[in-house]
């Protein structure tokens, strides 16, 4: 038989209407078993492949699905990416996904090109660099729901799946006090980053909740470089009053921390200790690793977002309001 075989060419073959043919092939109710079955086998002896283009043409659907992530390296967007990809799944939907290497004039463009290709919807973790919302605005207003992963904005509000930050943080301030740490200082991230807030502000309330004041001398901002982080640990470990243990935004970070103290401070290696976000798999084949790690369950978060964002495709209403969805962490030692 001919490369190609349509729906038409089986419904001449079969002395039916293109229509009936569609119907069977869709097991609708209306058409019988026997129809159905000879439908059926004569597609199967012709190899049919359904026009998945003219099916998302009269739906006005792509089926698609345009994830953005910062970097793959990151274990974090793996685990979360395999999430998004089980309900895409589910839901006949194939996923595009998009690196922006923390760069947001090229996080923009990527944007612009998921745009093109007619996506239903996207499932974003902007840059560290982003600060501006405009174009995600423009993408709900053009029926595109956009739900962020774990890292948004402050204003506006999005829908968003992020960490309990909160809870991940008391989790991790208790368990350094129970360790006998006093001067506990904290790493946070890019301040244009609404989580870099959350965990700041989870820092301060562990803090006040076990009456140790807040030292503004130990709370440094990071990007996620080394050179970054390296400066960061230099000026904290000059305080007159030096921190004996860190609350990390990020367990790359907390990585990056320990290098900086093997270097240059090695005696110090066994009495600091380091908390971060991100219970990385490497750790265990680490000689020094970090005290602790909040298990942010990744993988659910993937799935949730994924959820959420199809619940959003399928019941389009304008007026309802952002939905924010906590993930519980885990307190990891190590």
């Amino acid at each position: 038989m001919k490369k190609g075989v349509t729906i038409k060419d089986i419904a001449k073959k079969l002395n039916m209407s293109v229509s009936t043919v569609s119907k069977a092939l869709s097991n609708h109710a209306n058409i019988s078993d026997l129809t159905k079955e000879r439908v059926r086998r004569l597609a199967k002896d012709w190899n049919y492949i359904p026009n998945e283009a003219a099916r998302h043409f009269k739906q006005s659907k792509s089926f698609t699905l345009g994830v953005v992530i910062p970097d793959l390296i990151d274990q974090f967007f793996v685990a979360a990416i395999r999430g998004v990809e089980e309900i895409a799944g589910k839901h006949k939907y194939q996923v595009i996904i998009a690196q922006s290497h923390e760069d947001a004039d090229k996080e923009e463009q990527i944007i612009k090109n998921l745009i093109s290709n007619r996506v239903d919807g996207v499932i974003i973790t902007i840059s560290k660099s982003t600060n501006k919302s405009d174009l995600f605005t423009q993408l709900e207003q053009n029926g595109i729901p956009v739900v962020f992963l774990t890292r948004s904005f402050g204003q506006p509000v999005f829908n968003n799946v992020t960490a309990d930050n909160i809870h991940a943080g008391s989790l991790a301030i208790d368990y350094l006090y129970q360790l006998g740490h006093r001067r506990i200082a904290h790493l946070m991230g890019p301040k244009m980053l609404s989580t870099s807030h959350q965990r700041l502000e989870a820092y301060k309330k562990a803090l006040e909740k076990l009456k140790i004041d807040f030292d503004p001398q130990l709370l440094r901002e990071v990007d996620f470089s080394e050179e970054k982080t390296h400066r960061a640990m230099k000026e904290l470990l000059k305080v007159k009053n030096p921190p004996t243990a860190f609350f990390v935004f990020k367990t790359y970070v907390s990585l990056d921390a320990i290098n900086y103290i093997k270097i240059h401070h090695p005696k110090l290696l066994h009495k600091i200790d380091i908390i971060g976000f991100g219970n990385l798999p490497l750790i265990k084949y680490l000689d020094i690793k970090p005290k602790a790690s909040l298990e942010e369950n990744s993988y659910e978060m993937g799935l949730k977002a994924a959820s959420l964002l199809m619940k959003l495709i399928n019941n389009p209403t304008e007026s309802a309001p952002p939905v924010s969805i906590k993930i519980p962490c885990e307190l990891i030692i190590h």
